[in-house]
């Protein structure tokens, strides 16, 4: 939340995510959000003076999001339009604050998912129009991974290979060749982000507002990002991407649980 002088005034305090519950409450200035990201947040407006102003903004691109900060490696929003959300104005209390500040909440206890019994290596791809390769892609693709590890693309209509038994845990390795980052959502189950890879870099850990259950993960260009899940309900699901012009051309997979 910012002021008049576009500083940032109040933080967020980030108690959950898709999930549920966070392990622990993390204070945050910002809260990068992809579609279909949720983010349960407090905010104490209890320092704020009666009449003053603020303004939740959007400061991510008005293009393709590839990771980064806003100013640093990309232009953000247009504040004249898709940068504007809401404009917030401090009243009066109108009856007693009973609520607790965020720094003495304590969050129900965090249970790890348990050992995984597989680990599946999948692939996010891209692919040019060989009419118009100077446009940008024709389709977004998501697949497996061969033996010496390249993109395996598949469309809707190909074969499932993803296919989980029934209770079992597993680890998800989605390896993304693209330029640009994708929210992948997995339907159906709830899972754990364990950590990114940039190739010839060592595992960083899941970011603090991470650390929770989610249902979509951002997967950011040349990184690998591991999930883990159980996947405890029989049937036939999917897992695609959340943008809604990729989901809509072939980067959606069905999965199977039996």
């Amino acid at each position: 939340l910012y002021g008049r002088r576009k500083e940032a005034a109040l933080p967020f305090c980030q108690i959950g995510s898709e999930g549920g519950f966070l392990p622990a409450p993390v204070q945050r200035d910002q809260v990068l959000i992809a579609p279909a990201e949720r983010a349960d947040v407090i905010v104490d407006f209890t320092s704020v003076p009666v009449g003053t102003e603020l303004y939740l903004i959007n400061e991510g691109p008005d293009k393709a999001f590839q990771g980064g900060k806003a100013g640093t490696d990309y232009s953000p929003a247009d504040p004249a339009t898709t940068g504007q959300i809401m404009k917030l104005v401090v009243e009066a209390l109108t009856s007693p604050d009973t609520t607790v500040p965020p720094s003495q909440l304590s969050l129900p206890p965090f249970e790890p998912l348990g050992k995984a019994s597989r680990i599946r290596r999948l692939s996010l791809s891209e692919q040019k129009s060989s009419s118009l390769p100077h446009v940008g892609p024709r389709q977004m693709l998501l697949g497996t991974m061969d033996r010496n590890g390249a993109p395996v693309p598949m469309r809707w209509d190909d074969p499932v290979t993803e296919d989980p038994t029934l209770g079992t845990t597993e680890i998800w390795e989605i390896h993304n060749f693209t330029k640009d980052a994708h929210p992948i959502h997995v339907h159906e189950v709830q899972f754990q982000v364990l950590d990114r890879q940039q190739a010839g870099h060592a595992a960083r850990p899941v970011e603090p507002w991470e650390s929770g259950f989610k249902d979509t993960a951002v997967a950011y260009p040349g990184v690998v990002t591991r999930l883990k899940a159980t996947f405890d309900r029989a049937g036939r699901y999917v897992w695609h991407c959340h943008m809604l012009e990729h989901e809509d051309n072939e980067m959606m997979r069905p999965y199977t649980v039996g």
